[in-house]
């Protein structure tokens, strides 16, 4: 990967200058407490794919990773709420994969680990019970309790938190119970799915790519990603179908350009993706247009409802980007990191021994590794690649296009829908 090794040097060559930049975009944009950025390295890019302000994955990292999550974690917490001690983790509700409830038991052992007390809190319209136990993955499990708002702030039994700590997209609504409310909330419930667009943070994020690549003196284009934005897509419709379809082909042909001139002999492809939503739901790949005209009755399905089964009517029509990562020789992977404030606190590999190196991984049959500091990490071809300082950089500049994301939400006015 010729283009990586030469990212990772003028990285190196420019470390004073990234690292004023750096801290000149976290002074002002809103960083989230945490983020996991999903990437992908191909022979020719490294760029990010998708990017969660509420990451649901602390079970995958290893033991190593975990410590320095608690540190970072630690710090945070110092400077921005020296005063607390109580903290409330506000879940996923409608769940009971058990590995989502093992990500809530590790992210609780993490947080105590610095000293905090930490209770699981359920904010829902229904009618609940005051006390629930969800099962976790390893067999543990994570009791919970019901959530009440009374005098403009938010409790559960015998528990008066100090802050709420959001591991909830929200992709359905804004909560009004976490409106108006005295304690802080990180990160705000504002950006939930329920308001957030694909299409912003990759404006964003294609930004501040190439602000970055002009302080290396690099072809931006190594690090961003062609994304368009499309609203009011109904897959069942031949005619939306054929707008879309034309998007395709248009995009299609200027990568073929770019690639060409670029000296890239592989042939583009594009992912289309709800515009709103996470989970590795409504997403396909296509080649062409054609491909957009003759989608199948499944497929048309898949692109019908997101997460929360809420229907897809804005897409995003992006790049493709191929993984160049093997894990165990043949099974295609991706690397996904954990940032705390910025900070990267470690990462795993994605795996999916069902999907190929053009295909979403984030999908039915994939799997995750542990991976720790470069010198322990098994099974990988590409571990030279994995440690690269490009992949951490990359990371941060999606996290730093979230805060953006975060400023642009709240200047809006935040959530764009409420219920009791």
């Amino acid at each position: 990967m010729k283009h990586l090794q030469e990212l990772n040097r003028k990285i190196a060559e420019n470390k004073d200058k990234l690292d004023l930049w750096i801290k000149d975009q976290v002074e002002k944009a809103f960083i989230p407490l945490y983020t996991s950025v999903d990437l992908r390295i191909s022979d020719h890019k490294i760029v990010t794919v998708d990017t969660n302000i509420f990451p649901a994955g602390f079970n995958n990292l290893s033991d190593i990773f975990r410590n320095q999550a608690s540190s970072l974690f630690k710090e945070y917490f110092n400077r921005e709420y020296p005063s607390i001690s109580n903290i409330l983790i506000i879940p996923e509700l409608h769940t009971r994969n058990t590995f989502y409830w093992e990500n809530i038991s590790v992210l609780k052992s993490i947080i105590e680990k610095i000293g905090y007390r930490v209770e699981v809190g359920i904010i829902s319209e229904d009618v609940l019970p005051n006390e629930m136990e969800f099962d976790a993955a390893s067999g543990k499990s994570v009791k919970a309790y019901r959530a009440l708002k009374q005098d403009n702030r938010v409790t559960i039994p015998n528990f008066n938190p100090d802050l709420l700590l959001i591991n909830n997209d929200f992709s359905e609504r804004c909560p009004q119970t976490l409106r108006d409310i005295t304690q802080p909330v990180e990160p705000p419930v504002e950006i939930g799915w329920h308001t957030r667009k694909k299409s912003i943070h990759f404006e964003f994020y294609n930004k501040l790519a190439a602000e970055v690549a002009d302080i290396l003196g690099l072809d931006p284009w190594v690090i961003s990603i062609d994304t368009i934005e499309d609203y009011g897509v109904d897959f069942d419709n031949r005619e939306d179908r054929e707008r879309v379809a034309q998007v395709v082909d248009n995009m299609i042909a200027r990568l073929k350009l770019e690639y060409e001139q670029r000296g890239v002999s592989e042939e583009p492809y594009l992912f289309i993706k709800s515009n709103s939503g996470t989970y590795g739901m409504a997403v396909v790949n296509v080649l062409s247009g054609d491909d957009v005209r003759g989608l199948n009755s499944e497929k048309r399905k898949r692109m019908r409802v997101s997460k929360g089964g809420n229907a897809v009517r804005d897409v995003v029509i992006q790049e493709g980007i191929p993984t160049s990562f093997k894990y165990d020789s043949n099974i295609s992977a991706e690397p996904v990191f954990y940032l705390i404030d910025s900070q990267v606190a470690g990462g795993f590999l994605r795996l999916n021994k069902s999907r190929s190196t053009l295909e979403n991984l984030n999908s039915r049959g994939m799997e995750f590794a542990h991976i720790d500091p470069c010198d322990e990490t098994t099974h990988l071809d590409d571990v030279d690649t994995l440690c690269s300082p490009a992949l951490e950089l990359v990371a941060r500049i999606a996290t730093i296009a979230a805060g953006y994301e975060i400023e642009k939400i709240l200047d809006e006015g935040g959530c764009k829908e409420e219920v009791a």
